[in-house]
């Protein structure tokens, strides 16, 4: 999981130097040097040895620069005369600059699913130029056409076919809607789009099994892309009577009535015909019925209109500071993102951001991580997915994650232009030159307050005292994806049309432009703008391919069998990074905040911490954990990362780190000496915990041997540890449970007040009683309950990571 407070590294084997050459192309080198062998092709480039060639031959002492748009000139030297001379000659520059187009491959057959799709263009046949490439273009257009040669076609209208058959075989015979739901599902993933009778197909079977789990809207939905993919003539009938039936349900009776309108002018047999009348009726019925309801509308709710923030401006930087006085825990502020993308650590709706659903896949894309909750979403997603969807065929954002530490960086600066840039050119009237209008971006237009792009062009960024591999590196970066805006997608041509007609612009001007706004944003990215949204998320998605059974617990898809819920155990992970320009992107950083932020899809809510009077600042933690949950120095290290420096009263104090070391103190298990002591930086364990590491947990490796008391420097043994998992394994033994009870006292003695340990062994404590639970034996649920509460008793831990309704149902 990528932490949130992550710079943009490059990796400096991949950037720097050229990486080494695979076996697989040595072979290849020596079979092309022999004499006889037929010539082979070239070894694969990656997207490091483009970056890490172009370093080797750049100086950054030499590219000294003001802003982002004067580096990317620098960077492209050929660019900059040509674009010099033309603009003196005033010709135009789009013969002199523009390359040749990605061509097909020669000798191979078309990829269909690129003509015509509904995010990616066709690419067009090459054309001549007579004009030399620029060094570094040619190489990156190489590379898009390599890419897409290694993209996995996983695609496969006969795996598709046989998944749609053992998802009809689990629905009737095996009664199993959960499963049959997730093949029908995969069988939609691996139907290629050249063939869209497979989706087609897939969609309409899922919508069956969706409308019996009481899913109405997701069948819906499915139905309508069936018919978008061309479900067959005969069978409409079928999927008009499905639509009715769902709109019938979501209580939508125009809806119902206009597809039994189209099923009345359809030659229909007997059966559908009855069923059509059936529903016309049931149709009526509901329409008698139906009553008003009263609707509290958003004004009768809120009690208190006026905002309890404002945004401050002092020394070109920006704060919030409250405009009223704030109760502890009540809501200063809540917003939506600008622009977000899913972090891949689990499935989230790339539109709204909500994880745990019916997913409706782009049919083009080449992978799995562009899925959307429903039609609605991916509806209003299109205009920005139409511009990623080649690069998700391609796979060019996974290929910018093998390079950069945070892979996701450059995906959401890319979204950051795309979504603003086109609503800022509306408001441009005159006729605006690259100079002109680069200089208005960072003046006039900056300024305007009805600009939703203005918010997000007036963010702090990341500024560096002179130019670092890992900057040209980005620039780069940001050059490559404005090459992909003007090579693969028609988003300079949107951008013309937003300009006067008489005004237009040459491809090599919007490149620059856009590759200067992207260095920008990512700038702003690495500084404080970039926000890691956490959320719960189930351990595993109910799928076909998990490796954990866990059929069992669901009685429909996305629904659990009821008194199941406690079996659950998920976890808060990072679904996804976001920008919120006008509120929390401006808060002030301190490592005590003084914000709770909660995070919901693209919405965050912040809750006050404290009661804050009228004036004060509002402050948010900008690093991977606040003064409890990390130590200055760590903290430290990743703020300077960010451009932060922090000052707060927390890390001021003299003994900053004790609230972190109130949670992981010990009392030295030898006898002469039993001083409490906190240990130093553990090379295997994230911030202490060493419960959750391999390299410590294993008593094979010794791990316990590593964690040293200063005082006497004596090995701390933690048998207590080991004797606690391995004696929960065989709890049904009477012996067992008496270690159990030894080792809870053991643990007792050794870890002081609050330490964070305990509650992980109450955690398994708690696990084990579910488990048992759930096979049903009760007195061993009473023993380990019990046991539960003597660790309550002894660790002196408060139930609240235990709901108390878990206890009825254990009991």
């Amino acid at each position: 999981m990528a932490s949130s407070t992550s710079s943009a590294r490059v990796n400096n084997k991949a950037a720097t130097t050229a990486p080494p050459v695979s076996s697989s192309s040595a072979s290849a080198s020596a079979s092309s040097a022999a004499p006889a062998a037929p010539s082979t092709a070239p070894p694969a480039v990656t997207l490091g040895d483009l970056i890490g060639q172009q370093l080797k031959q750049l100086n950054p002492d030499e590219l000294l620069h003001k802003d982002e748009l004067q580096l990317l000139l620098l960077l492209t030297p050929v660019q900059r005369r040509k674009l010099s001379r033309d603009l003196d000659d005033g010709g135009d520059i789009m013969a002199s600059t523009s390359a040749a187009p990605l061509s097909r491959p020669e000798n191979a057959e078309e990829d269909d699913d690129l003509i015509g799709a509904v995010g990616g263009l066709g690419i067009s046949s090459p054309t001549a130029t007579k004009e030399p490439l620029v060094d570094f273009r040619p190489h990156v257009l190489k590379w898009f056409q390599q890419l897409r040669h290694q993209t996995g076609h996983f695609k496969s209208e006969e795996e598709s076919r046989r998944l749609r058959e053992a998802g009809n075989d689990s629905y009737r015979k095996e009664r199993h809607p959960l499963k049959a739901s997730d093949l029908f599902t995969e069988a939609i993933f691996l139907a290629p789009a050249r063939n869209t009778l497979a989706a087609a197909l897939a969609h309409a079977n899922r919508s069956l099994v969706l409308f019996d789990c009481g899913l109405y809207a997701e069948s819906y939905d499915d139905c309508l892309c069936a018919l978008d993919l061309g479900y067959p003539e005969e069978y409409l009938p079928l999927i008009k009577l499905r639509q009715a039936a769902c709109a019938l349900k979501l209580r939508n009776f125009a809806l119902c009535e206009e597809h039994l309108h189209e099923l009345l002018h359809i030659e229909l047999n007997q059966v559908f015909e009855a069923r059509t009348h059936e529903l016309w009726h049931q149709c009526e019925v509901l329409k008698v019925e139906r009553f008003e309801m009263a609707v509290q509308t958003g004004d009768d709710l809120d009690t208190n209109d006026s905002k309890a923030f404002e945004i401050a401006w002092l020394d070109n930087s920006s704060s919030l500071h409250t405009t009223r006085a704030v109760a502890k825990n009540a809501l200063i502020f809540e917003s939506e993102a600008v622009a977000m993308v899913p972090s891949g650590n689990c499935r989230v709706c790339d539109y709204c951001g909500i994880t745990q659903f019916i997913p409706f896949p782009c049919i083009y894309c080449s992978n799995r991580l562009v899925v959307y909750c429903s039609r609605q979403c991916r509806f209003k997603h299109a205009a920005i997915h139409a511009v990623e969807c080649f690069g998700h065929q391609i796979e060019l954002f996974e290929s910018f994650g093998e390079v950069f530490g945070m892979p996701r960086l450059l995906q959401l600066a890319l979204r950051m232009l795309i979504t603003g840039l086109p609503e800022m050119l509306g408001h441009c009237r005159k006729k605006p030159t690259l100079s002109k209008l680069w200089s208005a971006i960072n003046g006039g237009l900056q300024e305007r307050q009805d600009i939703a792009y203005s918010a997000v062009l007036r963010l702090e960024r990341l500024r560096e005292e002179r130019p670092s591999d890992t900057l040209i590196a980005l620039a780069l970066a940001s050059h490559i994806l404005a090459i992909y805006l003007s090579k693969c997608t028609t988003f300079f041509e949107q951008l013309e049309k937003s300009l006067p007609t008489a005004s237009r612009m040459s491809s090599a001007e919007w490149e620059l432009l856009c590759a200067a706004l992207l260095m920008r944003h990512i700038g702003q990215l690495r500084h404080r703008s970039l926000t890691a949204s956490r959320s719960f998320v189930l351990p595993a998605d109910p799928h076909v391919f998990s490796p954990l059974n866990e059929f069992q617990l669901w009685a429909a898809p996305m629904r659990l069998q009821e008194g199941h819920l406690h079996l659950l155990a998920g976890e808060v992970a990072v679904v996804s990074y976001s920008v919120y320009p006008e509120t929390l992107s401006l808060c002030r950083h301190s490592c005590s905040s003084t914000i709770c932020a909660k995070f919901s899809g693209r919405k965050v809510t912040a809750l006050a911490l404290l009661d804050l009077p009228a004036g004060s600042g509002i402050y948010n933690c900008f690093a991977g954990g606040n003064f409890q949950q990390l130590p200055r120095e760590e903290r430290s290290k990743q703020l300077q990362e960010r451009g932060i420096r922090c000052h707060c009263n927390a890390c001021q104090l003299s003994h900053s780190d004790d609230q972190f070391h109130k949670f992981h103190r010990y009392r030295c298990d030898n006898p002469k000496c039993m001083e409490i002591f906190t240990p130093n930086a553990l090379p295997h364990a994230t911030n202490l915990r060493w419960w959750l590491s391999e390299e410590y947990t294993q008593p094979e490796c010794n791990g316990a041997e590593l964690i040293l008391c200063p005082h006497c420097g004596e090995a701390q043994k933690l048998e207590w540890f080991w004797a606690f998992t391995t004696s929960l394994i065989d709890c049904e033994l009477i012996e067992e449970r008496c270690k159990l009870y030894a080792a809870i006292e053991r643990a007792e003695n050794q870890l002081m007040d609050l330490h964070e340990c305990k509650v992980a062994l109450a955690r398994l404590l708690l696990e084990q009683c579910l488990m048992v639970h759930r096979a049903h034996s009760s007195l061993l649920v009473a023993h380990l309950y019990k046991i539960l509460i003597y660790a309550k008793i002894k660790f002196t831990l408060k139930l609240n990571i235990i709901p108390r309704f878990l206890f009825s149902r254990i009991c």
